[in-house]
């Protein structure tokens, strides 16, 4: 279920936004952009239940989940999924060391085939593998991701969290990055997510604010490339203090008619909550900009085709992952 929590003040404010020259990657150049309108993403129907891990793994007698993932197309003509998979007892600095891997023609099918780990935490160097997301460049596919650190009390304070890379040419062997990894931040820094948007790349992660405001944060840094990166940018700021950023995971930004949607995962203050927020500048999403609340976590916006869209659901309490189609209506006046 969806609350819909935008104000009038908002909506007015979008709709008398001054035009702009900001434009996706790819088309004409304007200087006569009409007004924005704001667009609530809604999830509509039922959520479909298209991988459960438990099905296809018998190594351990207990209960397998999933929790953050991404999806892909991939050259094979099949959506192809990777995240992380745990199971119970659950422990996430000593049970999340894999990513799963499924594929399948369609989002809604019924038959996601279980390959082996895409990857495998890397003995003296990653200590965990979590919250993977591919990116396509050309003919290869980068996966970025957080592998933790090899402090001994890393999980007992804002510890730094590594982000790495890796690339693929067919989606199944993946190569780690020699310079791994490309950088590092406070609050178990984790959960990436990059944006290519007019020639330059946003990479968005969760984090908390530094090393002793704990506020929970996303934090974006630019680059030229997938190689080199800026330091850091606060981008929005979630008033909840913990250690590891937990009330603004699985961030996600979507560029859609001239404004930018902010998705993050309220973990912490409720476990099964995502929030969106609009914002003109992909640099800076205030918190009063909400659109709405949406029911899930580690939420994944999928676009499949121009006006096909899809989300994801997953977490510690589930036993692997669903999705729902999505759309987006737009605010009237």
């Amino acid at each position: 279920m969806i609350k819909r929590l935008f104000s009038a003040q908002i909506i007015l404010l979008l709709l008398t936004t001054c035009d702009s020259n900001q434009k996706r990657e790819g088309s004409e150049n304007t200087t006569d952009q009409p007004s924005r309108i704001l667009q609530i993403p809604k999830v509509v129907g039922e959520w479909k239940h298209i991988f459960n891990p438990n099905d296809t793994r018998s190594e351990i007698d207990t209960t397998w989940y999933t929790n953050d993932h991404c999806f892909i197309f991939g050259p094979d003509n099949k959506w192809h999924a990777y995240g992380i998979i745990g199971h119970k007892p659950i422990n996430p600095w000593t049970g999340e060391t894999k990513f799963f891997h499924i594929s399948a023609k369609d989002i809604f099918s019924d038959s996601w085939e279980d390959h082996d780990y895409a990857l495998r935490a890397k003995d003296g160097v990653e200590r965990v593998l979590w919250a993977p997301h591919v990116f396509k460049e050309g003919d290869e596919y980068i996966m970025f991701y957080n592998a933790g650190n090899l402090q001994e009390n890393a999980p007992n304070y804002a510890s730094w969290g590594t982000l790495h890379k890796a690339t693929s040419k067919d989606m199944f062997h993946w190569k780690r990055h020699e310079f791994n990894p490309l950088f590092s931040d406070p609050g178990h820094a984790r959960d990436s997510y990059v944006m290519k948007f007019n020639g330059e790349y946003y990479y968005y992660y969760t984090r908390t604010f530094n090393e002793i405001d704990l506020r929970s944060c996303v934090a974006v840094r630019k680059g030229p490339d997938t190689d080199h990166w800026s330091g850091p940018k606060i981008v929005h700021t979630q008033p909840f203090e913990v250690d590891w950023g937990g009330d603004a995971e699985s961030p996600a930004v979507i560029y859609k008619d001239g404004l930018f949607y902010l998705f993050i995962c309220l973990a912490m203050t409720e476990y099964n909550l995502t929030h969106v927020y609009w914002s003109e500048d992909p640099l800076n999403f205030p918190k009063e900009n909400l659109v709405t609340t949406i029911d899930a976590h580690a939420a994944e916006v999928i676009q499949a085709r121009n006006d096909d869209w899809y989300i994801s659901n997953t977490g510690w309490d589930k036993k692997g992952l669903y999705v729902a189609r999505l759309v987006w209506e737009k605010v009237e006046k």
